[in-house]
């Protein structure tokens, strides 16, 4: 075999999945990708030590994994602790809608109770009635399915390590709420784990461990969003974005994070999604990082036409990174990555491992002929968590299969990253073109209107930073905790789901995640939040998230009357609804005050009713007061209304002012006519509802973000006319 160096990086990333308002971890990702993905690739190395190569972990993900490690829990963990019988209608149907987020393939067939609970669901959700589905499933059923959500991610160094995960395994129904506590404290087990058997990896020598700009942000974009024309002349973009000075901080605060994680510097970085530009590559050189890498596009693209693939990808590179200052790079195989990443999962194992290697000797052979000179370097770099989940036992025959070749290959030798750039001769390329691993642009992270809106919403909220942190009125504790918030908010994840060329069942969650952290931002400083930021981006093809979102959006103009009483049919017609899930967040203890929210408007007057979720007088327990924030033109007015349960109508205050008029008797109901807000036809309005008891929000309606409205004209329902 023609010699060749291999370079394999496994990329370790999750976004951040705490909620900017709460604290709340909302999503399990980390939790069930360390009972998996983490847990399963130390082991292999472990029995291959034979293999060197670069594992790439976030800092956003380390942080998130140490939150854990402390005992921080998320909804996924809330819904799996509670017995079937202490269930909600809600928890049920969150139940139905979420806990069959695995392959079907190789993680619920292989169960065969596990396959019988989601056919009786049904497997297309758009067809499926969860309420009615929820009520057809006994508490046995429901337990069953807590368990085997739970258990389909334990990957196989979970069952190879712990003989009660192999018994649950083998016992597979009739579980109980203690076999679900096991597989719970078994997954944290594991997270308390995932660092430190990495750092011993590390410690001796096998693996080289990396990492990414904080949060994971497409840096050039951070840079200067108007990066994207160089590869895309024509496309469309938002206002400018440049804020360099944050990209430094990603890069700085991850050195930092990696240091203190694994006890030494990293000594390179894969930047998010392989993005570079000139402005980045000076970052990164700036900061002290010794190599970075990217995709063969790239390479191709900064070398101009004509330039040879079979002679150019298979050797490190040195590239100029600003004045007097070039960088180490490696580029990658498009070809060998994605076979791991996409194609290999559905091939026999041994035909996957003799097919890579296969390919490694002919690169070897293609470097040879185009005239190099010493081993062809290789570099494989791909996402090193989620390809498992679509491989028959978590990956574990490929991997093993792989990871033996590699260690037995005449002429192969496996590197870290950092031993495939050490030395890198010939001549400085001179200029990386600005691109990702994807269609060598950033179009995925920019080129759609919701890219655009939301990257305009970001832009403001970072101006509103600058100019608040130029006064000073700000005090400094809160003006870091925004600029966290906003360090949040430049992450690469948020914009991934926006546009249409990727579809996930928690786009709406990702949407609520992103905005919320401008939200806080923006009140942290005492700015009104930018208007795109007080609605959802996310909406063409939204699937069912884990709360619901406004059932419907007003089309009619209203008129009811405000008194608090059982209402007719018509008077509440073509208003708006809102209801929550009851999945909470801990600043809201406690039962539901108020299952659902009605609005609309005659020309008027804006209309809102507040349904109970018990009774009138369980509500008044709760609260004592109802609070609407609303935000327009650059304002926001807040109106208290006293919440007293027995009819008399009560005039709300706004800034000392009496303003609208509510009533509380079977409902809540209020009248807040436009004018005395100061609001006129055509203005756009953000609206909150705030369930207050003293100063204490016991509910907020919608739950994350605002309802946004235009005040009506003369013309609304012609518009929203429909049949």
């Amino acid at each position: 075999m023609t010699p060749v160096r291999l370079a394999i990086l496994w990329h370790m990333h999750q976004p951040l999945y705490r909620d900017p308002e709460t604290g709340e971890h909302l999503l399990p990702w980390v939790r069930l990708h360390s009972a998996r993905a983490y847990n399963d690739m130390a082991a292999v190395l472990e029995r291959h030590q034979g293999v060197r190569c670069t594992v790439n972990f976030t800092p956003v993900l380390l942080e998130q994994l140490e939150d854990q490690a402390a005992g921080a829990s998320d909804r996924f963990v809330d819904l799996s602790s509670r017995r079937a019988a202490d269930l909600s209608a809600e928890d049920r149907r969150l139940l139905l809608n979420a806990f069959f987020m695995v392959d079907w393939d190789y993680q619920i067939r292989p169960f065969p109770r596990y396959w019988e609970l989601l056919l009786k669901r049904g497997q297309d959700l758009r067809r499926v009635d969860l309420g009615r589905a929820a009520r057809a499933f006994s508490d046995a059923e429901l337990t069953d399915l807590q368990a085997l959500f739970n258990l389909a991610w334990m990957g196989f160094a979970a069952r190879d390590e712990d003989p009660e995960v192999r018994a649950l395994v083998e016992k597979g129904r009739d579980y109980g709420p203690e076999d679900v506590a096991y597989l719970l404290e078994a997954q944290r087990r594991i997270v308390r784990q995932v660092v430190p058997r990495w750092r011993q990896l590390a410690e001796r020598g096998q693996v080289e461990l990396s990492t990414t700009p904080y949060h994971h942000p497409i840096l050039p974009l951070v840079c200067d969003s108007d990066s994207a024309a160089r590869a895309l002349p024509e496309l469309p973009l938002p206002p400018r974005f440049a804020w360099p000075e944050d990209a430094h901080w990603h890069v700085r605060a991850a050195l930092e994070s990696h240091r203190r994680h694994f006890g030494r510097p990293a000594a390179g970085m894969w930047p998010a999604e392989g993005s570079v530009s000139p402005e980045a590559l000076e970052v990164l050189a700036v900061e002290g990082v010794g190599w970075a890498a990217s995709d063969e596009g790239v390479l191709l693209r900064s070398l101009g036409p004509g330039a040879s693939r079979a002679a150019s990808l298979y050797r490190p590179w040195r590239v100029a990174a600003g004045p007097g200052r070039d960088l180490a790079m490696l580029f990658r195989d498009r070809n060998l990555a994605d076979l791991i990443g996409f194609s290999y999962a559905r091939t026999p194992a041994q035909e996957a491992v003799a097919d890579f290697l296969a390919r490694l000797r002919r690169a070897g052979e293609v470097w040879r002929d185009a005239g190099g000179e010493g081993p062809a370097t290789v570099g494989v770099f791909l996402d090193g968590e989620n390809p498992w989940e679509h491989f028959p036992q978590s990956g574990r025959e490929f991997l093993d299969g792989l990871h033996r070749a590699l260690s037995a290959e005449p002429g192969l030798e496996t590197a870290t990253v950092a031993q495939a750039v050490a030395g890198a001769e010939g001549p400085v390329l001179p200029a990386i073109h600005s691109g990702s691993w994807i269609e060598s642009s950033f179009r995925i992270w920019i080129g759609h209107l919701e890219d655009r809106l939301a990257w305009t919403a970001l832009g403001k909220a970072r101006e509103a930073l600058a100019a608040e942190a130029r006064t000073g009125a700000v005090p400094a504790e809160a003006l870091e905790r925004a600029r966290a918030h906003l360090y949040a908010a430049e992450g690469s994840d948020w914009y991934w789901w926006y546009g249409d060329d990727f579809s996930t069942e928690l786009a709406a969650e990702f949407d609520a995640l992103f905005r919320g952290h401008l939200v806080k931002a923006c009140q942290l400083l005492g700015v009104v939040p930018p208007f795109e930021a007080l609605q959802p981006i996310k909406r063409a093809g939204a699937a069912v998230g884990l709360e619901q979102r406004p059932l419907r959006l007003p089309t009619e103009l209203i008129h009811p009357a405000v008194d608090g009483g059982d209402p007719t049919y018509f008077e509440w017609h073509g208003a708006g609804r809102y209801r929550p899930g009851q999945q909470r967040g801990t600043m809201f203890g406690g039962d539901q005050a108020f299952a659902e929210l009605h609005w609309g408007f005659s020309l008027e007057s804006l209309f809102l009713r507040l349904d109970p979720a018990d009774s009138a007088a369980r509500a008044a327990e709760a609260a004592d007061r109802v609070r609407l924030v609303l935000l327009s033109g650059g304002r926001e007015r807040r109106v208290d209304y006293e919440l007293t349960a027995d009819g008399q109508p009560r005039r709300g205050r706004a800034d000392g002012l009496e303003v609208g008029v509510a009533a509380f008797r079977q409902l809540w109901e209020a009248a807040l006519p436009f004018a005395e807000m100061g609001l006129r036809q055509g203005d756009e309005v953000a609206l909150a509802v705030q369930v207050m008891r003293g100063e204490v929000e016991v509910e907020r309606l919608p739950r994350s973000g605002f309802l946004a409205f235009t005040v009506p004209g003369p013309d609304f329902e012609r518009i929203h006319w429909r049949v």
